[in-house]
């Protein structure tokens, strides 16, 4: 499987926080696994055979243009080669304003878009009539972009949101209150209505993800160290973190890989 990601325009940079590209020719099914990231997205792919999703016990055959939201499940879209899949990972608020459907309601789930509503992607739905990687990019882009002509962007959520990030979960959401002089009912409602999550749910899923890509990055290093280099208690805490959103205990998720 080839990953390669794509750089997002200075324009955009409120909309969209990262693209992906992922391809891959290998004559067998495949299985790419996702995991909570705090992020919804649009996706898009280019293949001859159906894409399914999984999410827990459910699963859905998928239109090639489709949008998800908050997957605190682990997720699994299955796929046969050849394949390509374009990511584009979404500021939370971006979904209700692009979409009209509220970011809660696609919790471990997703909604294909209508064909209807694909503008030249309609032309581009498999490899053979796909155009250059940049081509298709700039079209997903421009998508997003005219659904999005009156979208004012929150600043204060904006900034809550990269603060997390940067500081990879470890900041407490009374300083965010107390930065931005706001009640923490007022951010809990905002974060709820706008990213589908709680500032603690968001907070404890940035910490997994930065604890996810020290594990797959330093093989050897001890869970114990990136437990305490990611902010957890101790190992114990970074585990039961790691199996709520893998199912998977870390030691076997390692195995694995």
């Amino acid at each position: 499987m080839k990953i390669s990601e794509w750089p997002v325009g200075l324009a955009e940079k409120d909309l969209i926080r990262a693209i992906v590209c992922f391809e891959t020719q290998e004559k067998e099914t495949n299985r790419l696994p996702f995991f909570a990231d705090g992020f919804p997205g649009l996706i898009y792919f280019q293949s001859e055979a159906k894409v399914t999703v999984f999410a827990g016990i459910e699963s859905k055959v998928m239109e090639p243009l489709f949008i998800y939201g908050q997957t605190i499940e682990p997720i699994t879209i299955q796929f046969e080669a050849p394949f390509r899949m374009f990511m584009l990972q979404l500021f939370p608020s971006v979904i209700g304003s692009a979409f009209g459907i509220p970011i809660h309601e696609l919790t471990n789930s997703c909604w294909s878009i209508p064909r209807e509503e694909w503008g030249i992607l309609q032309t581009l739905d498999s490899i053979e009539n796909s155009c250059d990687i940049p081509e298709t990019i700039n079209s997903l882009v421009d998508l997003i972009v005219k659904r999005l002509a009156n979208f004012k962007p929150d600043p204060i959520l904006h900034q809550c949101i990269d603060l997390l990030v940067s500081h990879q979960g470890n900041y407490e959401i009374k300083d965010l209150t107390k930065l931005f002089g706001i009640s923490e009912r007022t951010l809990q409602r905002r974060f709820e209505n706008y990213v589908g999550l709680t500032p603690k749910q968001f907070t404890n899923i940035i910490r997994f993800q930065s604890g996810l890509s020290k594990m797959k990055n330093s093989k050897k290093t001890q869970l114990t160290d990136i437990a305490y280099e990611t902010g957890y208690f101790d190992q114990s805490h970074f585990i039961r973190h790691f199996k709520n959103f893998t199912k998977q205990k870390p030691f076997s998720f390692r195995e694995k890989k």
